[in-house]
């Protein structure tokens, strides 16, 4: 029998015999199901804790604001609840910092929050001197889940700050700057995780379970899963045979009996943070600890700058040509590459920003795709390249300047960049023509011109957005959840994007409170020139929309696209379209 139902094709059957016995003997949703809403936690966020002994409780709430700061870019997190409402649950509950578990838990449920996050700073190191001064700070965060008590997310960052040429700023504007590096790669590891969760299908014997998810989703043998229902843990599973489409898991513990449609979420390992980090040396004016390093803890942190200096030392050469730092370049979107505008003085050294694609930048004859000079675009820090992609913009003329090898000064060239449309994915990369003052001439100052040495690249595709001319129903048809229902009835439709290989839909009612909100889990394209909602998808949307109270409401939907190896994790948004729940299947209760 056990081999009987590890067979791929029995296990499919299996799959779905539970889904169409599920069918007949689960009540159509009375409401919206909160579960498939929006994807945004609502998270509180604890005063963080500063491990380091530099500066106190000053720098960990500095540290606190730049991950809060960060988390409320990235449009995944809600962080609207205040430090004052915080501290008003807190003083409700008799609760004081730091919080244990139990006190986040306390916390959250009180302010009805998803999760809270909490933090500290492991370590604040300064090293050098002058123009090799630099500031490294380290930060542990971690999201507990409000339901459970466990921790579903976190990071270890470390965040770094270096002088420039031409920039020489003090140890605490440095300090401060490695913060907020730290807080933004913290967020972004966060926000890249993605919590797999699934859905028990059946039992296995005394001791496995069938989960709805696989390798595609994220599920790993070796994963340990918490077991919920009606947000309470009545169990715990550990994963054993993971296929793309479903796995298997070994009940580890069992509270209350593990059924059909129990919720499963895995447990986030958070990562270990090294002993050996050290906060040393103090930066100028930073308050005086009452202890010193001495013996071997001394020992380990010589070791530990004059690694530093030797990792520094390696990525100065690191990167192509050039003689100053390389810029640093992330994204803002899917086709908008960012950049630090305080760098080279803010900017007051930089001659011309250079962004290229697929080129190689240490060649005199890399062309850039585009080219900034203006001071204020520079101060910026962000330039979106979709332009160059849409078609009805035709070529894109570039001015840019050029620097020979043995030249001592740049000449300006023009070229065509060619329009090639939507969907192919490039890399680009980026360098500064760089200007450093040497003297004063008769004519005024005088200066020597170099190139930076390369930036880090980034993969970007530009994706065509969907448009409601390619999105079926039709803008303002009716959909009739009865047809929605049928295999080979209604359903979302769209017309591919070239280069989009992922997708998801949000559907949500034009006035408010008239409808519910629903969205789609990841649907990745095959092939063919129209996507739609997978059947399982198309069924929970007919749940959604199936309340008597919702007839003839309007809703919109929009669908979502991005191409899975691009370095940006942001989505191209569509254009809206809608339509009118027109029907509603027999024996709907009222």
């Amino acid at each position: 029998m056990r081999q009987l139902l590890q067979s791929r094709a029995v296990r499919s059957l299996c799959y779905t015999l539970v889904l169409a016995l599920l069918a007949t003997i689960v009540p159509p949703l009375a409401k919206p199901a909160s579960a498939q809403l929006m994807p945004n936690y609502s998270v509180g966020v604890a005063d963080f804790v500063n491990e380091s002994g530099v500066q106190g409780d000053l720098l960990a709430r500095l540290a606190t604001d730049a991950v809060v700061v960060e988390m409320s870019k990235s449009n995944r997190y809600d962080v609207s609840i205040t430090r004052t409402l915080m501290k008003s649950k807190m003083d409700e509950l008799g609760l004081h910092a730091p919080l244990t578990k139990l006190d986040l838990v306390r916390v959250g449920e009180a302010l009805s929050a998803d999760a809270m996050l909490e933090g500290s700073i492991k370590s604040v190191q300064i090293s050098g001197s002058g123009p090799t001064r630099r500031a490294s700070v380290t930060l542990a965060v971690q999201m507990i889940d409000e339901a459970s008590g466990e921790i579903i997310n976190g990071a270890v960052q470390t965040g770094t700050s270096s002088a420039r040429v031409g920039y020489t700023p003090d140890d605490n504007t440095l300090i401060t700057e490695a913060i907020n590096s730290a807080a933004f790669l913290a967020v972004k590891t966060m926000v890249d995780y993605v919590i797999p969760e699934a859905t028990v299908m059946m039992n296995i014997g005394q001791d496995e379970v069938m989960l709805n998810k696989g390798i595609r989703d994220g599920m790993k043998a070796g994963m340990r899963m918490i077991v919920l229902r009606d947000k309470e843990i009545i169990g715990y599973l550990d994963l054993r045979d993971v296929t793309p489409q479903d796995s298997t898991a070994k009940v580890v513990k069992s509270m209350r009996g593990i059924q059909p449609e129990d919720k499963a979420r895995a447990i986030f390992e958070m990562p270990m943070v090294t002993s050996s980090l050290k906060s040393e040396p103090l930066p100028t004016g930073a308050p005086k600890t009452s202890s010193t390093s001495s013996g071997a803890a001394g020992k380990i942190g010589k070791f530990l700058v004059g690694a530093a200096i030797v990792f520094g030392l390696v990525s100065l050469f690191k990167g192509g040509r050039g003689n100053e730092d390389a810029p640093n370049i992330g994204t803002g979107g899917p086709m908008t590459i960012t950049w630090d505008g305080k760098l080279y003085n803010y900017g007051k050294n930089v001659v011309e920003l250079q962004i290229l694609r697929d080129a190689d930048a240490s060649s005199t004859a890399a062309q850039p795709v585009k080219a900034i000079r203006d001071p204020s675009l520079w101060a910026l820090g962000r330039a979106d390249l979709t332009y160059l992609y849409n078609p009805a913009n035709g070529p894109t003329p570039v001015t840019y300047y050029k620097m020979d090898n043995s030249a001592s000064t740049y000449t300006e060239v023009n070229w065509t960049v060619p329009n090639e449309g939507w969907g192919t994915p490039h890399q680009y990369v980026a360098r500064v023509l760089y200007q450093q003052q040497t003297g004063t001439g008769q004519n005024g100052p005088t200066y020597t011109y170099s190139f930076t040495k390369v930036s880090n690249y980034i993969t970007a595709t530009a994706i065509q957005p969907v448009s409601n001319t390619n999105m079926d129903p039709a803008y303002g048809d009716p959909l009739l959840v009865s047809e929605l229902r049928q295999t080979g009835g209604s359903n979302l439709d769209w017309t591919y994007s070239p280069g989009a290989d992922v997708y998801y839909v949000k559907v949500e009612p034009v006035e408010p409170n008239k409808g519910p909100i629903w969205q789609s889990d990841p649907i990745y394209y095959q092939t063919g020139t129209t996507v739609s909602l997978p059947d399982s998808m198309r069924l929970k949307l007919a749940d959604a929309l199936s309340h008597s109270a919702y007839i003839d409401s309007v809703m919109k939907w929009k669908v979502y696209a991005r191409h899975q190896s691009d370095t940006s994790q942001a989505w191209v948004e569509g254009q809206e379209s809608r339509f009118i729940i027109g029907g509603m299947p027999p024996g709907t209760p009222n």
